[in-house]
């Protein structure tokens, strides 16, 4: 006779990294395990797709994990493909470049002694004023927490306007735990001891301080393995498949409603061996996932998912004639001039990925769905780009071959002020639904990398065997330099 645990049914929804991680692992302890995924192929954005010869991610997917058994583990998956290489990236400054994440050794030294000294001057009047002028203590605020430390001047030619073109929102209304977890400095006197005595301090984002990894045929790789794995293992991916309503009973997940293609499908828990013998893993969009359910959960919890989005991004694709763009794998634009937030040299990440002789330029546009940038046409997204590249004589139109765009509705989680109330809401309302775990980076609203998600999907199929001995919290989940 079959003991309960081996009766455990699994659904995953979303086939991103972390959701396939954990399939895979369940599929190959034996589970019976069926993944709904609301695009045509595995992957979320972690996929590669592959056009004319050129394969395109959907931006760059440098590893560079602080987890040894996760690059060890990826090592064994994809073998020879996974290649160690040296990641850099640059940030487009007045005219000039600065190494990219803020280290301190350049920025300075490309001001102007006056710009240089007004920013000295801002940032000691903010210090005084932070000190006895309780409005200008930190409130929270990107804005506020980079001020008293950078001084406003800095603030208003260097952090502001990139931070508000990646987010899409005003600094002021962003929380400071961006600029916490994010600037690799930690105040302006920082920023001048590197320039003067050549020192750094270690942050995970810092990819000149650790080990950088790339699959060579592109980040998919990973995906496609995951997937293999759980077809072999006699695991079911359905495809095209858009989860719309999540049905609970007596603390459970019980239904699951989706549309695959054109037709209106359900999985029936109860039916199919007993809501109590299945879980329900999600890595769908948490505040997406909370509205989903019937009955309906509170109106405080509503509130909260409301409260919650997502940035969107159009990647604009350019083709060009050689293998040569910036120097530079990737390079970040900080002014508004220019109206994407970075460019990735796609052959530069790994020549396999590209034809002889050419290579391709991924420039992200950050946006919501339904804005301008949304909804305009490629010809006009690529004038749009093309104008201030030219303009500055770093890309001429006659060496784009040719261009074209994909969309990714959710792109960054938005970490507005107070944000973390609203995901504890969330997930604390999630938790007392015995068969449910949500995890991953849209799951969680949290910040995560693909090497994170695949560490968060191993450690979600490990809670499937022992929840009952050993609960997860799911801030456990999160990677060290991420937070609610």
């Amino acid at each position: 006779m079959e003991s309960p645990r081996q009766l455990e049914r699994i659904v995953v929804l979303g086939a991103g990294p972390g959701g396939l991680c954990a399939a895979w692992n369940l599929a190959l302890d034996g589970r019976r395990v069926v993944v709904f995924e609301r695009e045509p192929v595995c992957g979320g954005q972690s996929i590669t797709f592959e056009r004319g010869g050129f394969h395109y991610d959907l931006g760059p997917h440098n590893i560079h994990s602080q987890r040894p058994s996760v690059i060890g583990f990826l090592g064994r998956a994809l073998g020879s493909d996974f290649l160690e290489w040296r990641y850099r990236a640059q940030i487009q400054f007045r005219g000039r470049r600065v190494n990219y994440p803020l280290l301190g050794s350049q920025v300075l030294q490309f001001l102007p002694w006056a710009t240089s000294a007004a920013c000295a001057a801002s940032f000691g009047w903010g210090r005084v004023l932070s000190l006895f002028t309780p409005t200008f203590r930190d409130d929270g605020t990107y804005e506020r927490w980079v001020v008293n430390r950078f001084g406003r001047r800095f603030y208003d030619i260097f952090f502001g306007p990139y931070t508000e073109k990646t987010w899409g929102i005003p600094p002021s209304q962003l929380s400071d735990i961006v600029a916490r977890k994010r600037i690799a400095v930690r105040n302006l006197t920082d920023l001048i001891k590197g320039v003067l005595f050549k020192t750094t301090h270690f942050h995970p984002e810092n990819t000149g301080l650790v080990t950088n990894y790339f699959p060579r045929l592109g980040v998919g790789q990973i995906a496609d393995h995951f997937a293999e794995g759980i077809r072999r293992a006699g695991g079911e991916i359905r495809l095209n498949a858009s989860v719309t309503r999540v049905e609970t009973r007596a603390g459970r997940v019980c239904r699951i409603r989706y549309r695959q293609g054109e037709e209106e499908a359900v999985l029936d828990l109860d039916a199919e061996g007993g809501a109590e013998n299945w879980c329900v893993l999600t890595t769908l969009p948490v505040n997406e996932f909370a509205q989903m359910l019937d009955p309906a959960p509170p109106e405080e919890v509503l509130a909260a998912a409301r409260g919650l989005d997502f940035t969107s991004t159009v990647f604009l694709y350019l083709n060009l004639d050689s293998t040569q763009a910036f120097e530079v794998p990737v390079l970040y634009f900080s002014e508004s001039e220019f109206p994407q937030t970075r460019i990735t040299d796609m052959g530069r990440f790994s020549r396999d990925m590209m034809p002889p002789g050419k290579t391709s330029l991924c420039v992200e546009l950050t946006c919501s769905v339904g804005d301008d940038t949304w909804n305009a046409d490629d010809a006009t997204l690529f004038e749009r780009v093309m104008g201030p590249l030219e303009a500055n004589g770093l890309l001429a139109r006659r060496r784009v071959e040719s261009y074209h765009t994909r969309r990714l509705r959710h792109a960054y989680p938005r970490f507005r002020v107070g944000y973390q109330e609203k995901i504890r809401a969330i997930v604390d309302h999630l938790s007392s639904l015995s068969n449910v775990t949500t995890f991953g980076r849209q799951g969680l609203f949290c910040y995560a990398n693909v090497d994170d998600a695949i560490w968060m999907g191993f450690q979600v199929a490990k809670h499937v065997q022992y929840r009952e001995r050993l609960p997860l919290p799911m801030d456990e989940l999160l990677p060290d330099y991420i937070d609610f």
